[in-house]
């Protein structure tokens, strides 16, 4: 997504939880059968190489925006980061649907970082519990993957109003 659109979807109020998770939790299960856990990771990735952000720190914002939740980091070390992800939007959907997975989000979130960082990087769900999901994203700072995003200019998140 461009700057351009990004600000005009960021506008835009008429857009509910339920359609999102409908085709999240309903449809989408329905059509990827068995396979979703490992597709809808790698969509996560894939979608976060065509919408590379411009630093880390446009990573929680840009989850609240989402309407995935709210992301915390919650401890780092030099090898990996552990985040929560927590919020009405988690457990909305966790009440609605207890085998929701958010493999999608650990797919975008370790993009996302090995897009700033240049380090080949990797997410995992760590655990769905009643109050949040948490992450685990491992990085090996020794393995460059180089400018994945080159062609895709960065998107600059803005806080919300």
């Amino acid at each position: 997504m461009d700057q351009a659109t990004y600000a005009k979807l960021l506008k835009q109020t008429d857009v509910t939880a339920l359609g999102a998770s409908f085709m999240r939790d309903e449809v989408l299960p329905v059509i990827l059968g068995s396979d979703q856990v490992a597709i809808l990771y790698w969509i996560g990735r894939q979608v976060a190489r065509n919408n590379p952000l411009a630093n880390e720190t446009s990573i929680v914002p840009l989850f609240k925006q989402l309407n995935f939740g709210d992301l915390h980091q919650t401890k780092q070390t030099r090898h990996q980061q552990f985040f929560e992800l927590t919020g009405t939007a988690v457990l909305d959907r966790l009440a609605a649907y207890p085998d929701a997975n958010y493999d999608f989000e650990a797919g975008f979130l370790a993009q996302e970082i090995e897009i700033i960082t240049g380090a080949a990087t990797e997410g995992t769900v760590d655990e769905i519990h009643k109050d949040g999901v948490s992450f685990i994203i491992q990085t090996d700072p020794k393995d460059i993957v180089g400018d994945v995003a080159a062609s895709v200019p960065t998107l600059t998140v803005r806080p919300q109003d």
